[in-house]
């Protein structure tokens, strides 16, 4: 058998056609494998020699990688705001655009740890990423009611997961398509915040998307429809219903959607528009208030 420092640079040939990221990438794997949890561990080991069933296990895993599956799926993890979320092929993979979304909510979280009855819903809720990281990062989180919403039965047990990984107990999930489910009733004209990172890719661009992307994550959490909008449209109308007076509306946008974004928040009544940028310069978080 051969020493990891060996099975490193072997493969991290291997697959340096396939991935921009090989070496980092068999690293991740060979520490999943022989359950190493840091880097500097893995340097420490690499004149270990992995033992056969550990080889064998790693091999298995690097040929799915080397088909292009992410390895978030492979290993059913992924960092995100400094957090492990379980993943799996039926949520998107959380991504850095998203912690803009994450720290904006944070902040108006905090802003509101001085009310009573404070509800939180997080619609297409995927992984949980979002809500439950705003959860454990912001101060009061534990007085507030929150609410994950996603049409997809699958996702909603991903986040569910999430949320007992993570400790989050006061986190309600509902299967829903958009507003339509009977049990979002209740929450008429009572919610505080709501927040979203909607499917936005249009039909047509999915195609050409990488290969480690259209052909894993999943179809129903990229489709956004022709125009990327369809789901924006959705939400931004049937939110009015469901927020409180001077409530807010926050979204994750598409890196060229923000204006038009825009354009159909301000035709719905919503004011005091705002975005911020991700860490590429895009207009990544759009938000604004509706004043009834």
């Amino acid at each position: 058998m051969k020493k990891i420092r060996e099975i490193i640079a072997e493969y991290t040939e291997k697959l340096a056609p396939y991935s921009k990221s090989a070496r980092l990438d068999v690293e991740i794997l060979i520490s999943y494998v022989m359950n190493i949890d840091d880097k500097i561990k893995l340097m420490l080991n690499y004149d270990t020699i992995m033992k056969e069933k550990e080889f064998k296990t790693f091999e298995d895993l690097f040929n799915k990688r080397i088909k292009n599956m992410p390895i978030a799926y492979i290993i059913n993890k992924k960092e995100f705001m400094g957090l492990d979320f379980y993943v799996n092929e039926n949520v998107l993979i959380p991504r850095p655009d998203t912690e803009v979304i994450v720290e904006e909510l944070i902040s108006k979280m905090n802003e509101l740890s001085y009310k009573k009855d404070v509800k939180i819903l997080d619609m297409c809720v995927g992984s949980g990423a979002i809500i439950l990281s705003s959860a454990v990062l912001s101060n009061h989180s534990d007085e507030f009611d929150l609410f994950g919403v996603d049409i997809s039965k699958s996702a909603l047990e991903v986040s569910k997961k999430n949320a007992s990984i993570l400790n989050v107990n006061n986190v309600t999930f509902i299967e829903s398509d958009i507003f339509k489910s009977k049990e979002l009733d209740s929450l008429k004209g009572k919610i505080d915040i709501i927040v979203s990172n909607p499917p936005y890719i249009e039909n047509r661009v999915i195609e050409n998307l990488e290969p480690d992307v259209k052909d894993y994550e999943p179809f129903i959490a990229l489709s956004g429809g022709d125009d990327g909008m369809l789901f924006y449209n959705n939400i931004i109308e049937n939110s009015i219903e469901y927020l409180k007076d001077g409530g807010m509306l926050i979204f994750e946008s598409g890196h060229d959607q923000a204006e038009k974004i825009a354009q159909k928040m301000l035709s719905c009544g919503f004011s005091n528009i705002y975005t911020k940028k991700d860490i590429q310069g895009f207009d990544r978080m759009i938000a604004a208030t509706i004043n009834k």
